[in-house]
């Protein structure tokens, strides 16, 4: 690029901008057409994607107008060596240097840019993730100049810049293809999911969650005081600044009378953004646990205090005993049921189902 003029560095810049200020690849065409003008003075730009299997033609975006594109698909793009040079050598070349005048003048190609006036051919190839996508077109009329070696350098360098943002739009589609299908399949979950950041601002729950926990967010996305928001700001907190990885608590929600256990999950150490699930349970369930042999009935009564949440002061005042009582209980059901923490006792809790076995 350090043949251009200082003012056509500039119109570069601007174009470049533009083309990766895109999101979408609709919107990325859209920009490329809005200004590559500026960097290549051509009377007709086109964009054509072709399969790379057989190079026929996918699709074609172009604001030139006329009978002339139909004529060109009919029978110039077959007798095209401009085309076949651009696909085959994989870098841009232009009608008045891949073959002589006459043979340029009897070809296809040119029969069918004449019905629109036009006579000078440029094309680069357009490459996207290293793979031929297609190619960029440009046209001239016969009274105006050929194309230069300037103009050459300059389509490669627009191809070069079109094919980068052909590809984070490519990207960028297929991620919110996926989240969308994502969402839609949490939709039709029956549990309650939520995901947030690690501030705590939601970022989505799925239809359960909205319709029958009351999880309200304040106009920036964050939990409004509720149970289960409470017990988010909690867990994120806990996430950031302990450095924990799961957070359990118990709640009932104040509109529908509901009661789950909430489990909080950071999702990675470099992620920042976590997953809450809701486990609704009624009172009749919260009394019938997993009955493990393994554990005699007190541990059973502390590891189901455990499972709603309580902490040890409040279990050693739900149980009657004394706080060094209840850790030296949970020492004990740590080591029969093989955990090590109380989260994943309650997750080995409301996993075991009815199965009867801790291991299970």
């Amino acid at each position: 690029m350090n043949i251009l003029t200082t003012a056509a560095k500039v119109s570069f810049r601007k174009f470049s901008d533009a083309l990766h200020s895109a999101l979408t690849r609709e919107e990325v065409v859209q920009a490329y057409f809005d200004v590559v003008s500026s960097v290549i003075d051509a009377t007709a730009v086109g964009i054509y994607e072709l399969d790379p299997a057989d190079q026929s033609l996918l699709e074609l975006q172009s604001p030139a107008a006329g009978e002339w594109l139909d004529r060109y698909e009919e029978f110039g793009r077959q007798d095209d060596p401009v085309l076949q040079f651009a696909i085959g050598q994989q870098r841009p070349i232009d009608s008045s240097r891949v073959v002589r005048p006459t043979s340029w003048e009897q070809c296809g190609a040119r029969q069918a840019l004449r019905l629109e006036g036009l006579a000078h051919s440029l094309e680069a190839p357009l490459l996207v993730s290293g793979l031929p996508f297609g190619t960029i077109n440009f046209a001239r009329p016969a009274d105006a100049p050929r194309f230069s070696t300037t103009d050459l350098v300059i389509a490669r360098t627009v191809s070069e810049q079109l094919g980068l943002a052909t590809e984070r739009a490519l990207r960028f589609e297929a991620t919110g293809r996926r989240a969308t299908v994502l969402e839609q399949a949490l939709d039709r979950m029956s549990q309650a999911v939520v995901v947030t950041d690690l501030d705590g601002q939601v970022l989505f729950q799925n239809r359960v969650a909205r319709r029958e926990w009351d999880l309200d967010v304040d106009s920036e996305g964050f939990p409004v005081p509720s149970g289960v928001g409470d017990s988010i700001t909690q867990a994120m907190a806990e996430f950031r600044h302990a450095g924990k990885r799961l957070f359990v608590s118990a709640v009932e929600s104040t509109t529908s009378k509901k009661r789950a256990v909430v489990k909080s999950y950071r999702l990675s150490e470099k992620d920042s953004t976590a997953v809450t699930l809701l486990f609704p349970y009624s009172d009749g369930e919260k009394k019938q646990l997993p009955v493990w042999d393994v554990l005699t009935r007190r541990e059973q009564e502390i590891a189901q205090l455990v499972s709603e949440g309580l902490t040890t002061k409040e279990i050693a005042a739900r149980a009657f005993i004394s706080e060094n009582t209840v850790k030296q209980h949970l020492k004990r059901v740590f080591a029969k049921t093989d955990v090590s923490t109380r989260a994943e006792l309650v997750q080995l809790i409301w996993t075991a189902g009815d199965s009867g076995d801790p291991t299970s």
